[in-house]
């Protein structure tokens, strides 16, 4: 898996990161989560993904060829870097986080800014700052207003 991983990653192209690598051994299936501090077109994905199946690397070790996936996370996945924050400044966010007893806190905000260290919400009129290691889980909320 991470030489699989070793040459996904050295045919990512411009600021693009790789997010998540499942490779299922049984149907030689590969599914690749990419993501960047911009928007990611689908034929940035597609490029990728024909740089991929066509690496001396990845034909060698799949003769019989593979099924490969390449694409964004989706709605309703969990912001895991900080740069996912950042290009997310001013949508509402499902935020869980541990509060300074420990306690767990759900709550949905608007997501004001992000720095090095966490990021600045909005609830009501109430602005706090959650360190990004508080963080349990956070996830952009759709909603069409």
């Amino acid at each position: 898996m991470e030489n699989l991983k070793k040459i996904v990653k050295s045919n990512l192209v411009d600021d693009i990161q790789l997010m998540d690598l499942v490779h299922d051994t049984r149907s030689d299936y590969i599914k690749i989560t990419v993501d960047s501090p911009n928007d990611v077109p689908i034929d940035k994905t597609s490029y990728i993904a024909k740089r991929i199946k066509n690496d001396e690397n990845i034909i060698s070790m799949f003769p019989n060829g593979c099924r490969l996936e390449v694409g964004t996370p989706g709605i309703g996945s969990n912001l895991n870097h900080r740069f996912q924050y950042k290009k997310n400044i001013g949508r509402k966010i499902s935020l869980t986080y541990l509060g300074s007893d420990n306690e767990s806190i759900s709550k949905i905000y608007k997501l004001i800014d992000s720095d090095e260290s966490g990021v600045k919400v909005k609830n009501k009129n109430v602005e706090i700052f959650i360190h990004y290691e508080k963080i349990v889980s956070a996830k952009i909320k759709v909603s069409f207003d």
